[in-house]
């Protein structure tokens, strides 16, 4: 009678694609039980040495975010000197702010600026606002700190834009869902009638059904304008226009579509959000 080998049939230690994925299953039960981490929609194609790299990356940060101390920006790039806004011409001011972005960029803080705004604006910020946030003091290859201007000084006519422009998005790409954001709770017609922000996406997609494709789309940039109360913190305004192209029909035909746009907006709770509108193509 002939014996076998115990070990016959596990090649213990000839697949370490197998070790690695093992040990990543200890990684991710490490994060859930000292972390709270959920892993979902894993990707079975991902190569396991890809996904313990991004483990251990997620709990080298994790324990360096631990042990991190806070500190501002301007302690973060150095404390280096710099020149009062309010003491610079214009010239002065564009090469002091580019040297003061490189700086920024060099300890991996990111400022994006979505407006546009004179140099010596943004450079103010940075040195009297920028400067005294604070981040943690985490010095990881990758991590970047990312601020917006616009979330610290709102720009209600770029916001306002934004909002116009992602309802022409949902126009010419029939992308009106549940997920369009960009109407309030209540929708209110010439006539007065009223309708809910469902009501209105649903007849905006049924609309567009008519519609197979857009091309030869042409348009000026809206007029905009707004008034806004600081002390209730809410606002009206609006952005008008006109559209002019062509809509394909389902049966093949071919039409020509052209007139003026409105939109009304309200902005009660920080997003500005449209309740009344005109727009070519589109019937009540």
């Amino acid at each position: 009678m002939e014996t076998q080998d115990k070990n016959q049939g596990h090649n213990w230690g000839n697949h370490p694609q197998q070790d690695v994925r093992f040990e990543n299953e200890l990684l991710k039960l490490k994060l859930q039980a000292e972390r709270g981490a959920s892993f979902y929609n894993v990707n079975e194609d991902l190569p396991p040495e890809i996904e313990a790299e991004f483990l251990k990356n997620i709990i080298r940060f994790e324990e360096s975010f631990d042990n991190a101390k806070e500190i501002t920006i301007y302690e973060k790039i150095g404390r280096p000197q710099f020149k009062t806004a309010d003491l610079l011409t214009e010239e002065e001011t564009e090469n002091e702010l580019k040297k003061v972005m490189d700086l920024l960029h060099s300890h991996n803080i990111e400022l994006d600026v979505m407006g546009r705004y004179q140099s010596s604006v943004i450079y103010k910020f940075i040195t009297e606002e920028l400067f005294q946030e604070k981040t943690m003091e985490i010095d990881i290859p990758g991590y970047i700190n990312a601020f917006i201007y616009e979330e610290f000084h709102l720009n209600h006519r770029l916001d306002i834009q934004d909002t116009a422009q992602q309802f022409f998005d949902q126009w010419f790409n029939k992308e009106f869902d549940e997920s369009s954001t960009g109407f309030a709770s209540q929708i209110v017609t010439s006539n007065g009638e009223t309708f809910t922000r469902e009501e209105i996406i649903l007849k905006l997609a049924h609309c567009l059904e008519s519609y197979h494709s857009f091309d030869d789309i042409r348009f000026a940039e809206p007029v905009i304008s707004f008034e806004w109360n600081e002390e209730q913190v809410k606002g009206m305004g609006h952005a008008e226009g006109a559209f002019s192209y062509n809509a394909s029909l389902e049966n093949g035909e071919s039409i020509h579509i052209s007139g003026p746009f409105k939109l009304y907006m309200i902005n009660e709770f920080g997003l500005w959000q449209i309740f009344y509108f005109v727009f070519p193509g589109f019937a009540w």
